[in-house]
């Protein structure tokens, strides 16, 4: 089975429609895991702690799908069948016709498009990766250019156990975009997505901690747990413009711990 993600990026369309869109998704979340392929569902919110250099206005709502499957064509098939049956009919029957919002009260997010990663190298090594934690940290980036691809894909593996040594940290992920994909995702998505999970009663701090050992590194080149943590070779390595470094926490999840 390949380990895959589905994000959506969205929020309300305006603050009096928050209540509607977190009752639609305490129901939704369930309703999505009866769909082939997929485990487990989580909805979050941008974190109050951000990096200093995440300077846009974040999307209000993530919804993450685990999904653990050999036949993600078929899985994308039918999740793109169940909204359809859902638009018609605007009621849920397990794995065919999944109901969306209350209209008008939702909106996807126009700069973060809904998009498919799957898992390519993880840290803890060999363990099966289920999304557990309560805070989520996702990187998204790439290559300059496709002769430093294998450079950047080189230096990733040790960075996620490098970045596992600071506060807070529990897991670290390199994934990249699948073919598969929904119709809807129209533009190039980033071509690496590192996706942290933390278990920390003091995300200030372990922000904090992050972002000065990442200034660590930069000024001294050399890794030292939880205190330092270097970047790539210059030049070889973007942060993507469009999906910035953000933080969000968890709302609400399917199955329930």
């Amino acid at each position: 089975m390949v380990k895959t993600l589905h994000l959506v990026f969205g929020g309300p369309t305006s603050a009096e429609h928050e209540a509607a869109v977190n009752e639609w998704y305490e129901k939704h979340l369930q309703q999505a895991c009866s769909l082939p392929g997929v485990t487990a569902a989580h909805f979050y919110r941008p974190s109050s702690t951000q990096f200093p250099r995440t300077t846009v206005e974040l999307p209000a709502t993530l919804a993450i799908y685990e999904y653990d499957t050999d036949d993600l064509d078929g899985a994308v098939a039918a999740l793109q069948a169940a909204y359809r049956e859902g638009s018609k009919r605007g009621e849920y029957e397990a794995g065919r016709s999944l109901p969306g919002p209350p209209a008008g009260s939702f909106a996807l997010d126009e700069h973060y498009q809904p998009s498919f990663y799957e898992l390519v190298i993880q840290w803890p090594r060999d363990s099966e990766w289920k999304l557990t934690a309560d805070i989520a940290f996702l990187v998204f980036g790439g290559p300059t250019s496709p002769e430093v691809a294998e450079e950047v894909l080189e230096w990733y593996d040790p960075h996620l156990e490098q970045i596992c040594s600071l506060p807070g940290i529990v897991t670290g992920q390199r994934l990249r975009p699948t073919s598969a994909q929904l119709p809807e995702t129209t533009v190039k998505l980033p071509d690496v997505l590192a996706f942290y999970e933390m278990d920390t009663d003091d995300l200030a701090g372990a922000v904090r901690a992050a972002w000065a050992a990442h200034i660590e590194g930069m000024k001294r080149g050399v890794y030292e747990p939880g205190l330092s943590i270097p970047g790539p070779r210059p030049g070889i390595w973007d942060l993507d413009t469009h999906y910035q470094s953000a933080y969000y926490d968890l709302v609400s999840r399917y199955p329930k711990a």
